[in-house]
């Protein structure tokens, strides 16, 4: 099932950004509020 995963909103000036680090793997539940990416 796919979710919608909302991102912190980037300054006008931040075009994209880099996922440095997945804490969770493919099919991994995932809770509400649960950090998933830095």
């Amino acid at each position: 099932m796919a979710i919608e995963i909302k991102a912190p909103t980037f300054p006008e000036s931040v075009a994209d950004g880099t996922v440095a680090t997945w804490h969770k793997k493919p099919g991994e539940a995932v809770k509400r509020d649960e950090l998933i990416v830095d």
